[in-house]
């Protein structure tokens, strides 16, 4: 199976959650090293916190939680699933399949002038 880049779509151009989604969208993309530095931190306090009883208590619920699966899959819409827990890549390679992949759209500039809209225009 091919490594897709998933992509951000909301019916609401005017949704307030969609505007948070974006913008964490857009600091991920805009400073990535900032954004993988946080994310390795952020992992390595989850592991330790799950290492405590009372992390184990927590794994065990969210294992089982839909909602878990669920923000899951919004976080990885939302990092482009570029974020690595051991903070390997400076550049993910997400990012230049995603470039190659744009890059064969027929319709580019269409595309392109929705994607880098400038907001309350």
């Amino acid at each position: 199976m091919a490594n897709t880049t998933p992509v951000l779509v909301f019916s609401s151009e005017n949704d307030e959650l969609a505007d948070v989604l974006r913008a964490a969208q857009r600091a991920i993309m805009a400073h990535p090293i900032a954004a993988q530095a946080l994310f390795s931190a952020l992992v390595a306090e989850g592991r330790h916190f799950g290492a405590t009883a009372e992390g184990a208590a927590w794994r065990e619920r969210l294992a089982a939680s839909e909602w878990f699966e669920r923000a899951q899959i919004v976080w990885e819409t939302v990092s482009h699933t570029s974020l690595d827990e051991n903070g390997r890549d400076v550049l993910p390679s997400n990012y230049i399949d995603a470039i190659v992949k744009a890059a064969t759209i027929e319709k580019l500039e269409p595309f392109l002038s929705h994607l880098f809209q400038v907001r309350g225009e």
